[in-house]
């Protein structure tokens, strides 16, 4: 009989673990936004729990987000974010799991930096004579700003794959640079301007050439932040490359072939924090479809893959916080506006010869336009369409001295990316208990690979913090199971 007894609690016993380290320790995750940001954190997600989660993705618009295309006369063009550096390791790795392909790069396209009167440089077809034409402008700078950034500043950035690869995971954005550099959140500190300046750079080269890149990258001037000033530059190098068919496939293909994931195409208007009676957190998130009315969700985590500023469209409530918790978000995102001219360039507007491929502003309070390029198809192939960035909306007449021809236009407004400054804003990942910001990194810069970056670390916090959580659980649940059990033996 006693013999009986030991196998029915050892039955007992095993019932009880497969419950406590089984059903209590799969999270029910909520993911808000489909872009790059959501798309990573989805990913490495599924990777961390081992497919042992379930992962609802809410997505408002389309699956990408800021990547996105705009199709012209049936080829597609990006919208969005359309250049990788060589030295984005995340980007880089999902391409090669979703076994994309590189787009042919644009290695013979001509590019000027135009302040709205004359060209203050501009590149030749040949290499060599365009690195002679650099030299004679700026002398030894631009290499030795190249230097700067390859040398140190790209290394140190490297270092934040290493950390991540150990399962290491950061609640805001000043840890996270530390681990890159313990120096790095200190560029958030200091203008672009002022740091290039106490470095010995000269304020021809900041005002034309580093100008140039933060006008087109961000629509911004040298008054941002040191870090995204850098991130920029690095943007206008030439080792960079794109996605064949748009870049918007990473997060397309990333969310797609995640069998955990269920897409929601809802807009999420409010959280709600419902602590369950033991304290543990709780999350009720209410969606719209557009055909029902608003209905909720419960989730154990919630990630927010989206900005949270006060100026966004769709923005999100917080209701049942303590009172001492602040969800109100500093700064204000960048409108951009992208122009698509399908048509024929004139190039004597800009007081040339012959046509260039981009024409880059370092005076756009002047010439409304920050950039004038010619585009590619996703495919790589050569196009006679033109992508205008600009701060305001181009009007009419200035198109139509720009260019001789025109076929289409199609005007494409956005907030691109985040207003940056030396003044402090939104820092960190973890917003409270088992909830969390991805979109918080993009106030270090806004970059497809930092957004990668985001969403990893993302993923690393709320599985770092959820196994601490279910550790105890299942600690304690073991507990109970020992003590029943040597009751019954008693």
């Amino acid at each position: 009989m006693a013999k009986k007894n030991k196998i029915f609690c050892v039955i007992n016993l095993i019932i009880l673990c497969n419950i406590i380290y089984g059903e209590d320790c799969t999270p029910k995750i909520a993911i808000i936004g489909g872009g790059i940001g959501g798309a990573s954190a989805s990913h490495y997600l599924t990777d961390l729990f081992k497919d042992d989660v379930d992962i609802d993705l809410f997505e408002a618009d389309e699956i990408g987000g800021r990547l996105a295309t705009l199709n012209i006369n049936n080829d597609e063009y990006e919208t969005g974010g359309s250049i990788i550096h060589s030295r984005n390791k995340l980007m880089r790795h999902f391409v090669q799991l979703l076994k994309l392909e590189d787009r042919p790069s644009e290695l013979d396209m001509v590019a000027g930096i135009w302040n709205g009167d004359e060209f203050v440089f501009k590149e030749s077809f040949y290499q060599m004579v365009s690195l002679v034409k650099l030299f004679y402008r700026y002398g030894l700078e631009p290499f030795e700003l190249h230097r700067l950034l390859t040398n140190s500043i790209l290394d140190d950035f490297d270092h934040i794959y290493n950390l991540q690869d150990d399962g290491i995971g950061f609640e805001n954005i000043s840890s996270l640079l530390s681990g890159m550099n313990h120096k790095f959140p200190e560029m958030l500190e200091i203008s672009s301007k002022d740091f290039l300046l106490s470095q010995g750079y000269s304020h021809k080269l900041i005002n034309e050439l580093v100008e140039a890149t933060l006008a087109v990258n961000y629509g911004q001037d040298t008054d941002v932040h040191s870090f995204v000033g850098f991130v920029s530059v690095a943007g206008a190098g030439s080792s960079l490359w794109s996605v064949k068919g748009g870049n918007k496939k990473v997060p397309e293909n990333l969310i797609k072939k995640n069998k955990r994931i269920k897409v929601i195409p809802a807009v999420v208007n409010k959280i709600n924090y419902a602590p369950k009676d033991d304290g543990s957190p709780e999350y009720h998130v209410f969606y719209n479809t557009g055909k029902f009315e608003d209905t909720w969700k419960t989730y154990d985590v919630v990630i927010i893959a989206t900005p949270l500023t006060h100026d966004q469209k769709m923005p999100i409530n917080f209701a049942g916080f303590p009172e001492n918790v602040n969800f109100k978000f500093a700064g204000d995102y960048q409108t951009t506006y992208a122009t698509f001219v399908k048509g024929k360039i004139n190039p004597s507007y800009f007081k040339l010869e012959e046509s260039i491929d981009a024409i880059l502003s370092c005076n756009p309070n002047k010439t409304i336009m920050s950039s004038i390029g010619r585009l590619t198809t996703v495919e790589g192939n050569n196009s006679d369409v033109w992508k205008i960035f600009s701060r305001k909306p181009v009007e009419k007449n200035l198109i139509s001295k720009v260019f001789l021809e025109v076929d289409e236009i199609k005007e494409i407004k956005w907030k691109a990316y985040p207003k940056y400054s030396t003044m402090e804003s939104s820092n960190n990942f973890k917003l409270f208990d088992s909830l969390y910001h991805v979109n918080a990194i993009e106030w270090a810069a806004s970059a497809m690979e930092m957004s990668a970056i985001g969403g990893r670390n993302i993923a690393i916090l709320v599985h770092n913090d959820y196994k601490k959580k279910c550790n105890i659980s299942q600690a304690s649940g073991l507990k109970k199971i020992k003590n029943e059990q040597t009751s019954r033996e008693l």
